[in-house]
């Protein structure tokens, strides 16, 4: 399992421990005796109450099985799990989704001061090697912290529906590309020798993630099924072009010249089980299994079970 139960645990905790404690200080602070906002405080507790009441009876979503409040989801999976009956990552997720959306503009601002740092940073290397003015950086920060604002708009909707998961949280996490839209964008600032050095270092760049993503790939599947040479060079191919960063301008030392180019539309792990043997499939399927009951018996140590959608396979995990 790429990712432990217990991890994926600590994962939900820590992303929304702060927001809890944030939340619950603002809670407890009453309002004085008498005054307008005591009056709109009683009138919202009994508002809220009201929805709540409705929602539970109303509220069919197969993924709001333990409550609609912060208070309830994690009582109700407090019970759960001492009484034996079945709670998954996503139970905990759900339950602590309401504290999430409190925060999520805080979570939004944060970001954004985040984008804007690493932003400054680059248009100051920028600036550097290829003489941005302060007009340019402007510019190229207002583009990186546009890219951190609309994806936390979008991270904030995951947060916002009842039907996502903690798989499509964290998918949209790794899918987020912080750099869209850099490239067009020095495309029409840079020109001549400038233009072409910057793309040689973004090629490069690309590159390096792309091998190293595709060593890491075969050295895993070599530690299953033994590949020989030619195998580890198709692999280490396939494993490049269904990376990511992957560029067919991309060029990489020791491979033979046999190795035969991936079909379009083709997964990653189709492409990976078509370079393996008969028999390498076969050990390759016992030792997922084996990933798979192991992922049972810990998370069954935590009192938890695996997400439905959970694969050994799957690099989201």
């Amino acid at each position: 399992m790429k990712t432990k139960l217990s991890t994926l645990l600590i994962f939900i905790v820590g992303a929304v421990l702060g927001a809890v404690v944030s939340v619950l200080l603002q809670r407890t602070l009453p309002p004085a005796a008498g005054s307008a906002e005591e009056r709109a405080a009683k009138l919202e507790h009994e508002l809220k109450k009201t929805r709540t009441q409705f929602n539970e009876l109303s509220d069919a979503s197969p993924r709001k099985r333990f409550g609609n409040s912060d208070r309830e989801g994690v009582r109700s999976i407090a019970r759960a799990m001492k009484e034996g009956r079945p709670v998954t990552p996503d139970d905990i997720f759900n339950a602590f989704k309401p504290v999430m959306c409190d925060l999520a503009p805080l979570n939004e601002r944060m970001r954004v001061i985040e984008a804007q740092r690493t932003a400054e940073s680059l248009a100051g290397n920028f600036a550097r090697n290829y003489g941005f003015n302060e007009t340019q950086q402007k510019q190229l920060i207002d583009l990186l912290t546009a890219n951190s604002v609309s994806h936390a708009k979008e991270m904030t909707k995951l947060i916002e529906s009842d039907q996502s998961s903690m798989r499509d949280y964290m998918k949209a996490e790794r899918e987020f590309d912080r750099d869209a839209g850099v490239d067009a964008f020095m495309s029409r600032q840079l020109s001549g020798e400038k233009l072409q050095a910057y793309q040689a270092e973004r090629m490069q760049n690309k590159s390096d993630r792309v091998q190293s993503d595709a060593d890491l790939q075969v050295q895993r599947v070599d530690g299953i099924v033994k590949l020989d040479d030619a195998q580890r060079d198709q692999m280490f191919l396939y494993m490049a072009q269904t990376s990511r960063d992957y560029d067919a301008q991309m060029q990489f030392e020791g491979l033979q010249g046999g190795t035969k180019k991936l079909p379009s539309n083709t997964s990653r792990q189709d492409a990976m089980l078509s370079v393996l043997r008969p028999e390498q499939r076969q050990a390759y399927d016992a030792h997922k299994q084996k990933q798979l009951d192991d992922a049972r018996q810990e998370a069954a140590r935590l009192g938890l079970t695996i997400p439905n959608d959970w694969s050994p396979d799957d690099d989201v995990w």
